[in-house]
């Protein structure tokens, strides 16, 4: 199967192993582009707390996790609280220019989806 511009971001995120039973990355409002959407379902918030963590078991969507969960704890600016993390992580401007690009196809996606907004 072909991956998408935003599967081929994820490549470029540095992986690790999280603490186990850390749930820091979930206590955030999630963005998500429609790709991620109809992999993972909505994100409805009640909370902050992420409506896909499903208690002890963690992240029910872990696998198909939108760009920003791969993102924390990966980068210099968006560090594990524990200290966990790859490595090798990502400098600011590296993420940051990852987040760019992100933006980008999610504003892509959501223009295919909903048709540009031209007023």
């Amino acid at each position: 199967m072909k991956k998408t511009p935003i599967q081929k971001l994820y490549e470029k995120i540095p992986s690790f192993s999280c603490k186990e039973g850390c749930t820091r990355c979930c206590d955030n409002w999630v963005q998500c582009a429609p790709e991620e959407e109809a992999r993972c379902g909505k994100f409805e918030f009640t909370d902050r707390l992420c409506p896909k963590l499903k208690g002890d078991e963690g992240c029910s969507v872990y696998e198909d996790r939108p760009f920003i969960c791969r993102l924390f704890g990966s980068a210099e600016n968006l560090p594990c609280p524990y200290g966990y993390g790859p490595e090798k992580p990502l400098t600011k401007e590296e993420a940051s220019a990852l987040l760019r690009e992100y933006l980008k196809q999610k504003r892509k996606q959501e223009e295919a989806l909903h048709g540009k907004n031209d007023g």
